[in-house]
C-alpha cells in the first residue's frame, strides 16, 4: 500500500464529499508489531455520495475498473494499473457509522494524511471477519499491548455475537 494509493482513492471520495476511513489489513498494520503484506486496500465509506452511478463514473474517470461485490453497491471492489486494487465497503450499519465517526487522523507519510479506523474498531471488525488472517491480527495487535476501552470491545462483540471469541483471544494474551 503506498501513499499515492490512499491520495488517489481519497482525492476521487474527498471530491465526492464522501468520508472516508481506512479500514482492514492496512488499518490493522497500524497497530500489529509487525507490519503483514496485503494485496489490497480496504475503505469505509460513509454514503455513496451523489449516487452509486455517479461514485462509478468518477473511478471509473480515473482509471479504476470496478466490481460490484454487492448488488446495491455496498462493496465495490476497484483495480487500478498503476495503484493495485481496493475495496469500498459502505457503512450501513449504526456500528459502522460509529467506527467510522471514531476514526483519528494519522499521516502515513510526510505530506498525506488519512482516517483510520481507533485500535477497538480494527479488533471489532476482525472479530466479526473470523478468518485465520484476522485472528493473527488480532493477536499481533494483542501482543504490542496497545490501551483498549474493553467495555466498548465487548459491548460490541456482543452485539455481533463474538464475545466469547474476543474472550479467549483476550485471554489467551494475558
Amino acid at each position: 500500500m503506498s501513499s499515492k494509493t490512499l491520495s488517489a482513492l481519497g482525492s476521487i471520495l474527498d471530491g465526492l464529499g464522501i468520508a472516508w476511513t481506512l479500514i482492514g489489513a492496512v488499518a490493522a498494520n497500524r497497530y500489529r508489531r509487525e507490519v503483514r503484506l496485503t494485496g489490497d486496500v480496504d475503505l469505509m465509506i460513509a454514503n455513496l455520495g451523489p449516487g452509486l452511478a455517479e461514485l462509478e463514473a468518477s473511478f471509473e474517470a480515473q482509471g479504476w475498473s470496478i466490481r460490484r461485490g454487492t448488488p446495491d453497491g455496498a462493496l465495490l471492489r476497484l483495480r487500478h494499473p498503476e495503484f493495485g486494487a481496493a475495496d469500498l465497503l459502505l457503512a450501513e450499519t449504526d456500528y459502522q457509522q460509529s467506527a467510522l465517526a471514531r476514526s483519528r487522523m494519522e499521516g502515513i507519510d510526510e505530506t498525506t494524511q488519512v482516517a483510520v479506523l481507533q485500535v477497538e474498531d480494527v479488533l471489532i471488525h476482525k472479530l466479526v471477519a473470523g478468518r485465520a488472517r484476522d485472528l493473527d491480527d488480532i493477536g499481533e495487535i494483542l501482543a504490542a499491548d496497545w490501551p483498549l476501552d474493553e467495555d466498548y470491545v465487548e459491548h460490541w462483540a456482543t452485539f455481533w455475537d463474538v464475545l466469547k471469541l474476543w474472550r479467549q483471544l483476550r485471554g489467551a494474551e494475558r
